[in-house]
């Protein structure tokens, strides 16, 4: 019997390690989901050579999901002016995304609007997003301002976020 429960009680531990960091792990995504869906305050300055010029450290971090396993460049160039278009590469490095990547934004009521949806076909890849200012409203008046992107893999969970301001 004693040696019975020697074997149990290694593997009862483990298990229960096995758990418990899982469970940091969703707290750990919850909490950068809670973060994302604030409001958009500053954005990471680049130029059009992908030059960090200010950085946003709340942009364009990589969620406790995928972290480690996808690599995302700041968006590039921003500020845009109306009219131009930004560029946003992430890179995949053996991460299981499910058939597809999403791009967008919450417009001003709170509606979900897609930018650009990406098949991902490899566990190892780059994929690079076009944002075209003008998806932000119909005049330079409408989509002027700080704009919060998020992107999501197939499953809905969100691997980034950050923002775009449009001049």
């Amino acid at each position: 019997m004693k040696s019975i429960n020697r074997l149990l009680l290694p593997i009862f531990f483990l298990m229960l390690g096995l758990m418990l960091t899982s469970c940091q792990q969703d707290s750990a995504q919850q909490q950068f989901e809670a973060e994302a869906y604030g409001p958009a305050e500053g954005y990471t300055e680049t130029d059009l050579q992908q030059n960090v010029l200010s950085q946003d450290k709340q942009d364009w971090r990589v969620s406790p999901y995928y972290e480690g396993l996808i690599r995302v460049l700041p968006l590039f160039p921003n500020p845009i002016n109306y009219g131009g278009t930004a560029y946003l590469e992430m890179t995949l490095n053996g991460a299981p995304v499910q058939s597809y990547v999403e791009l967008g934004y919450l417009n001003f009521n709170n509606r979900w609007i897609p930018l650009q949806q990406e098949t991902v076909s490899s566990e190892f890849e780059l994929v690079t997003f076009v944002i075209d200012s003008r998806n932000f409203g119909s005049s330079a008046e409408l989509a002027r301002g700080l704009h919060r992107l998020l992107l999501y893999d197939g499953n809905q969970r969100l691997i980034t976020y950050g923002d775009i301001f449009i001049q």
